[in-house]
């Protein structure tokens, strides 16, 4: 049984519609007033002259034969576009299947055999790179006679115009007749016979030309330092030909021989197959210093041949970057920049060619509704959308006064209650859809639509245009990238927004006529006069001019005078009570779904600019030689040696020598580099470590440090300029400055960990550098040392080699986790081919003594491991006496020697012994590795608990699902459960199969999206009746 509602015990005073304190005789006294048009800026301006410039030369000279011819070619222009981004690839490089096809000898149109190419390189008087080029090959003509025999040269190379300029061709010792085509970036030098006669059988071809500044300046990769590079490829841009020993020799001047970094390199290859060389001079000569490298195997078709050599900076001059080279590096974004133009010659049509017409040069001010123009038209006309519930409340005013006209006024405030807000949204968009079908205003004449051939232009263009920057995106992915930034991404993005920006913009315009801009006139003039008159305070409610009058005001404002006005008539300060109906969203529900839009775009955020905490293949940048130069080392021995004390500041000191062996392999593509990383943080603790020293065979080595963030880690990369070869001996010197850290588990107290090698460390090498098929030998010495400061012996509670335990917590990137004995115990068995012929042996595997003044010293040498036989329990023999058998040390891996994580120790120390230790850094640690699922676990309770409520109200609503329980349903919890997914793919998915948690995850993954669907459902199941509009 519902009541009314009480009226306030205090009523409002009776509305005075004769106050006229505040109003404005003098405005309304003024006569009229003026009524300038809006002013535009200077590059508008000219923009619609241009335009209109435009427009007139098409109206005058066409049709509409013209128009859709307009039409027409920017529909094939769209058509090119997207011909560009599904159809072939124009000129796309060769793949692997197409070199492997090109093979087929019966298909080339003859063999070169015994080829030989000479390059003589000077400067030329500007300082430039010049090279004499001389080419002799003998073409055999296997498949049948030819016309000619071409050769195709680059004559663009890196923005350089490379000047191919031939000096003489032969043909059999005979002048040839040679056709020089040029293209943009090629020159082809087809050669005939100057008889006329074919080409068969074998014929000897000689060509010489010369080729200009093919040298660029780069920064070396080896040593990180600007160099002048001649990296060139000899058989581009194509070799068609299949090529049957071939000689290269390359000379040069004796001071472009001084200004070497490094011995030239030649490289040839064909897919997969490959072989590289550094040169050695072979000697002098009147042009300079020779260089050569042959290769009698035969060459397929499209084989790679390349020399290289890199100089000092500044040996040779740089001549101007060509203008083709800009073209082919910005031209194919031409595109996107026309969008940027037409953007602004759309904005300017519509704000300057589409402009509303004039009106009078003034208007007056205005006490009588306009004729002809109903409330809700002159809202339509001026785009009032938010005013329009109440507008339509305000016209069904009714005669007289009572009980109507009191359910009116509250009908009224009502909706002046909702005018404005952002949860009345879903009313006022179904109030005024109809608004772009109808076009009311077009049908009283007092809006026009532009139908002309620049709208046609920005209808079509900008479309077209953007396909075509779409196709040659997608195009130029499979070519060589010139561009200097290149992000796809974002040109298909700033490309379509563009175009969509100029569609909007000529989309619908509406521009007033002259009626209709006199019409807006008349309404101005109301707003004087409801201003001066203060008609929306004061009222009456049901006057005639305030529909019109409050078009001027904002809703929100509008609605708060209704409101007043509403209350003082009916004396009810409650008079907006239940003014939230079906269709309205509550400010909780909008809240609710702009921070679920939030957590969506930070979670999509995040996920871009951040790696994923859990991924497994997060290692250590040494492992995967991923630093230039490093696959081509090898260690072939260590020696490792490390001291711990207590530093002058109390603080945890292992200072740390390597003695390695490193082979270098002079058979590599690149600068045979080697590379070191060890852990510079640990349990959010900074471990201090400073690297001393890098020396080889006793000098200096260059190198740089490399911090790696992802991995808590410094690696150390040498920068040898030289190609080394052979065996060398390195020498490492860093210290940790503060290497005990806070330690976790029921163990509690100081705990240092050392890690002389990280798990990757390899304990064979190739016996022959560069034989990667050949045999392996163990790394030896392989030998690691540890001495422990006499004053630290006795704070140790436990201490040992790092060793692994799958029961025990691992922390990320480490192999090894609990310490085993600095004397252990190991089975081996000998590896005859037999299983009855192998000895079974026990190894003792590690050294454990005391100094003379009491210092720990520990070590792992495989040399001095001890071994005996091993007692056998079938025939009752028993075990022999330990001794070192070199024999059997020999044999002994790391996996027979038990070290096949890092490779170091780990030390327990009271609490207390060392200062600068961290308290509570492994807590914040700790926080920080478990926060991602924290933020995962939490994101996903959210939804649930959400989808919770939400079903929780709708199974309580008695009218049906409101407004704002289907945003929340269907869009605020949908929003946050994709936040969740994109989260649980960033945390879950890289994370490795036997983490119990990701498990965890997919199971409680499972229930949010069981809850989602459910909540969903249950609201589209108790949506009102159609039609209702029943307050809540």
């Amino acid at each position: 049984m519902s009541r009314a509602p009480k009226r306030s015990s205090r009523r409002l005073p009776a509305p005075d519609f004769f106050d006229l304190a505040g109003s404005d005789p003098e405005l309304l006294a003024s006569g009229r007033i003026p009524d300038p048009q809006p002013g535009h800026t200077p590059l508008f301006r000219w923009l619609a002259r241009v335009l209109q410039w435009v427009e007139q030369r098409l109206r005058a000279r066409g049709d509409a034969s013209l128009r859709n011819a307009i039409r027409a070619f920017w529909a094939l222009v769209a058509l090119v576009g997207v011909f560009l981004m599904v159809g072939p690839v124009i000129n796309e490089p060769l793949d692997f299947d197409d070199v492997i096809a090109s093979a087929e000898i019966d298909d080339v149109d003859w063999i070169a055999r015994d080829a030989s190419i000479a390059y003589v390189v000077d400067r030329d008087a500007e300082g430039g790179f010049v090279a004499t080029v001389s080419e002799r090959f003998d073409a055999e003509f296997r498949n049948g006679p030819e016309s000619s025999v071409a050769r195709t040269l680059l004559s663009e190379y890196h923005g350089h115009d490379v000047g191919v300029a031939l000096t003489s061709a032969t043909i059999d010792g005979a002048e040839a007749e040679v056709d020089v085509r040029d293209a943009p970036t090629t020159t082809e030098l087809r050669l005939s016979r100057s008889d006329g006669e074919p080409l068969s059988g074998t014929q000897q071809i000689a060509i010489t030309y010369e080729l200009h500044d093919l040298v660029v300046s780069d920064v070396d990769e080896a040593t990180d330092r600007a160099v002048d590079s001649f990296d060139w490829p000899l058989f581009a841009p194509t070799w068609p030909q299949a090529t049957q020993g071939i000689d290269v020799s390359l000379t040069l001047a004796p001071e472009l021989d001084d200004a070497l970094v490094r011995a030239p390199q030649a490289y040839v290859g064909w897919l997969l197959i490959s072989g590289t060389e550094w040169l050695t001079p072979e000697g002098e000569s009147a042009d300079g210093v020779r260089y050569a490298f042959s290769n009698d195997d035969a060459l397929p078709p499209n084989a790679d041949l390349y020399v290289s050599a890199t100089f000092e900076p500044g040996t040779f001059a740089q001549p101007d970057t060509t203008a083709l080279f800009w073209v082919q590096t910005y031209g194919p974004l031409l595109p996107l920049v026309l969008l940027a133009v037409l953007t602004l010659f759309a904005f300017a049509a519509r704000r300057v060619v589409w402009a509303d017409s004039a009106g009078d040069p003034w208007f007056l001010p205005r006490s009588e509704p306009p004729e002809g123009l109903p409330p809700m038209l002159a809202a339509e006309l001026m785009g009032r959308r938010r005013h329009v519930e109440l507008i339509a409340e305000l016209e069904q005013a009714p005669r007289g006064s009572g009980d109507r006209r009191e359910a009116w006024l509250r009908r009224l405030a009502r909706a002046a209650r909702r005018a404005g807000t952002a949860g009345n949204t879903p009313t006022v968009l179904r109030r005024t859809g109809s608004w772009g079908n109808s076009d009311a205003a077009v049908r009283e004449g007092l809006r026009w639509v532009p139908d002309s051939y620049v709208r046609d232009f920005f209808t079509v263009a900008p479309i077209a245009i953007m396909l075509l920057q779409w196709g040659l995106l997608r195009q130029l992915s499979h070519q060589v990238i010139l561009a200097v930034v290149w992000w796809p991404a974002v040109f298909v993005l700033v490309s379509t927004a563009l175009a969509i920006l100029s569609n909007i913009a000529v989309s619908r315009p509406r521009p007033l006529t002259r009626a209709g801009a006199r019409t807006m006139q008349q309404l101005k003039g109301i707003d004087v006069w409801a201003r001066t008159t203060r008609l929306l305070d004061r009222g009456p409610l049901d006057d005639p001019l305030l529909p019109y009058a409050l078009l001027f005001e904002r809703p929100r404002r509008a609605g708060r005078a209704i409101i007043g006005q509403a209350a003082a008539e009916t004396g009810d300060r409650g008079v907006v009570r239940g003014w939230r109906t079906e269709h309205f969203v509550s400010a909780p529900a909008l809240l609710g779904l702009t921070a679920a839009a939030a957590v969506l775009a930070g979670s999509i955020v995040m996920v871009s600019t951040q790696p994923s905490p859990y991924r497994v293949d997060n290692d250590f940048v040494t492992w995967s030689h991923d630093l230039p130069g490093t696959l081509y080392t090898e260690v072939s021995g260590f020696d490792i040696s490390a001291e711990l004390t207590r530093g002058d500041d109390g603080a945890a000191r292992l200072d740390v020598v390597e003695r390695l062996d490193v082979v270098f392999d002079d058979s590599s593509s690149k600068v045979p580099q080697f590379a070191k990383e060890w852990p510079t943080e640990r349990l959010g603790q900074s471990l201090g470590f400073d690297l001393r020293s890098v020396t080889i065979d006793g000098e200096p080595a260059p190198h740089t440090e490399l911090p790696q963030p992802e991995t808590r880690s410094l690696a150390m990369l040498t920068q040898f300029s030289e190609v080394l070869s052979g065996e060398h001996e390195m020498e490492i010197a860093y210290s940790l400055r503060s290497a005990a850290v806070d330690a976790p588990g029921f163990d509690a107290g100081q705990q240092v960990r050392w890690a002389a090698w990280l798990s990757h460390w390899e304990h064979e090498y190739y016996a022959e550098p560069g034989d990667y098929f050949g045999a392996k030998l163990p790394v030896r010495p392989l030998r690691v040392q540890l001495t422990v400061a006499p004053d630290l012996v006795e704070e140790l509670t436990d201490a040992g080699w790092l060793d692994s335990d799958p029961d025990r917590t691992r922390i990320p990137l480490e192999r090894g986790n609990v310490a085993k004995p600095w004397v252990a115990e190991q089975s081996f068995y000998t590896d005859e081919p037999e299983l009855e012929d192998r000895t079974h042996y026990e190894l003792r595997i590690g050294s454990e003594r005391e100094r003379a003044d009491g210092a720990l010293v520990v070590e792992i040498d495989a040399d001095r491991v001890e071994s005996r036989v091993a007692e056998d329990f079938t025939t009752g023999a028993p075990a022999g006496d330990w001794t070192v058998d070199a024999d059997i040390n020999e044999s002994l891996d790391a996996y027979a020697l038990d070290l096949n994580g890092d490779l170091g120790a780990l030390l327990h120390f009271s609490p207390g012994t060392f200062a600068h230790v961290e308290e509570g850094a492994f807590a914040q640690y700790d926080r920080e590795v478990n926060l991602p699922f924290v933020v995962l676990f939490g994101m996903l309770g959210a939804v649930v608990a959400a989808s919770v409520g939400v079903i929780a109200f709708a199974a309580r609503a008695r009218r049906g699902a409101s407004a704002s329980l289907r945003v929340t349903s269907w869009l605020t919890v949908p929003l946050l459960a994709v936040a969740q997914c994109v989260v649980f793919c960033w945390v879950v998915l890289p994370m490795a199969g036997d983490d119990v948690r990701g498990g965890g995850a997919i199971a409680l993954g499972a229930l949010m999206l069981t809850a989602v669907i459910t909540q969903a459902v249950l609201v589209a199941r108790r949506m009102p009746p159609r039609g209702r509009n029943g307050a809540e």
